[in-house]
């Protein structure tokens, strides 16, 4: 019984792995040469947890984010399915749908999610963030280790990269983002390229 437990645990694993399309690892890319490989991420799925802190509160919340080029859907819940959104854009139309029926649509994520339901969250800017790379639209600071980011500065945000994966070109895994008293920490479970 445990050896037919244990073969279709590793089933079940080598599956899983076969998903996330690695790639041979070339750690010797230039910062530019990853800043490129990474621009061609148009298309991927993510799923992971976000963590939010503020002065008053603390919360967790499970995420996943669709991308298929302009369009996305990101999906934020509170434990066991509880509470949060689903944001759905492309550019110049976005709706947000909030648990309990709710619905707001606009030209703007930003806007939408701030005056409705007081989130402070640069959707657009994440775009960019959240595979490693600045925000082509602001200026910047930013320090590198590997020829990868560390820390950027952008837009009154500072933004830490504490872990990678082992893809080719190798994504985030765990990054946080702060500013002024909110912080917001994203694991991610899983990248897969479209």
């Amino acid at each position: 019984m445990y050896k037919n437990l244990f073969f279709a645990f590793c089933c079940l694993y080598l599956a899983g792995c076969s998903l996330q399309k690695t790639q041979p690892l070339s750690p010797n890319l230039s910062w530019d040469e990853h800043q490129t490989l990474l621009k061609q991420y148009l298309n991927w799925e993510l799923s992971g947890k976000v963590g939010i802190r503020t002065a008053d509160d603390n919360q967790t919340a499970s995420l996943k984010w669709l991308q298929i080029a302009q369009t996305y859907q990101i999906d934020i819940h509170g434990p066991w399915g509880q509470g949060g959104a689903s944001i759905e854009g492309k550019p110049g139309a976005v709706t947000v749908n909030v648990s309990g029926d709710k619905q707001y649509r606009g030209a703007n994520p930003e806007q939408i999610l701030y005056e409705k339901l007081g989130w402070d969250l640069p959707i657009s800017d994440i775009y960019w963030w959240i595979r490693g790379l600045p925000s082509p639209e602001k200026p910047y600071t930013h320090h590198l280790e590997d020829n990868r980011l560390k820390a950027l500065q952008q837009d009154g945000w500072k933004i830490q990269y504490l872990r990678y994966n082992n893809l080719n070109p190798a994504l985030p895994n765990k990054l946080s983002l702060s500013r002024n008293d909110l912080k917001i920490t994203v694991i991610i479970n899983s990248w897969i390229k479209q």
